[in-house]
């Protein structure tokens, strides 16, 4: 197996660590029990995703990353920062 990523699966990981600093970035601004927080801003990101890829049809799973993927990993992250904002606020 290779070690190297296509072209395709880099914009995939791309994607999911600028959404993920703009999540994060978006939920700091947000006042505890008011407004979204970092961990809804994650699954609206995973919704779009999930959207994005109904709408190209993209496969799950494939060789390479998708949207689909993607989305998973956003989910994952949501709940991951979810349990620990409930845990430590």
């Amino acid at each position: 197996m290779s070690n190297q990523l296509d072209q395709k699966s880099r914009a995939t990981v791309g994607r999911f660590g600028l959404k993920l600093v703009i999540s994060v970035i978006l939920g700091s601004f947000s006042e505890v029990g008011r407004t979204v927080g970092p961990d809804g801003w994650l699954a609206l990101s995973a919704l779009l995703s999930a959207a994005i890829a109904l709408f190209k049809r993209d496969r799950f799973p494939t060789r390479g990353f998708n949207y689909w993927d993607e989305a998973l990993w956003l989910v994952a992250a949501s709940a991951g920062l979810h349990v620990l904002l409930r845990e430590f606020a």
